[in-house]
């Protein structure tokens, strides 16, 4: 799981530099869905934005390991962050929901970081992960690119 941390100042001016690579009648960008010289349109714009992105990994998918990330997304933004947004996985979205609220109040932030959990085509900032965790997971060059503004955290 990836989260990207973006300045509140800069979340405007990113979500429309994403939203005008969108093509006609698409709705969100999907990494898995373009062709190379798309992907590497899109990183490039990513990468100017200067984010950093966490990379939370785990063994398998699973409803567990999905805690896990979650949990650790929050404890690691807890403090230093205004806002956080989960793209909606509509078979976990009730868990994500309970789960957050929870993770919030056990690192003492369910009063200052505010969180919502949105379909992608709801806010383009929710395809930077995407994105960077594709090339992440896909390695070789597509791994290089993205290195410089990642790091991988601990669960």
């Amino acid at each position: 799981m990836a989260a990207a941390h973006c300045q509140a100042g800069d979340v405007a001016v990113h979500r429309k530099a994403l939203r005008n690579l969108l093509l006609p009648g698409q709705e969100r960008l999907h990494f898995n869905h373009e062709r190379p010289p798309r992907r590497k349109q899109i990183i490039g714009v990513v990468r100017s934005f200067n984010l950093l992105v966490d990379l939370y990994t785990a063994d398998r998918d699973t409803l567990t390991n999905r805690r896990r990330c979650l949990e650790a997304i929050v404890r690691d933004c807890a403090g230093s962050s205004e806002r956080l947004v989960i793209e909606m996985d509509e078979s976990a979205c009730e868990h994500d929901r309970r789960l957050l609220r929870e993770a919030t109040h056990r690192f003492g932030c369910h009063e200052t970081l505010r969180w919502d959990v949105l379909v992608a085509k709801a806010d383009p900032l929710l395809w930077v992960p995407d994105a960077v965790a594709w090339c992440w997971t896909r390695g070789g060059d597509w791994k290089q690119i993205v290195a410089p503004f990642c790091q991988v955290r601990e669960l």
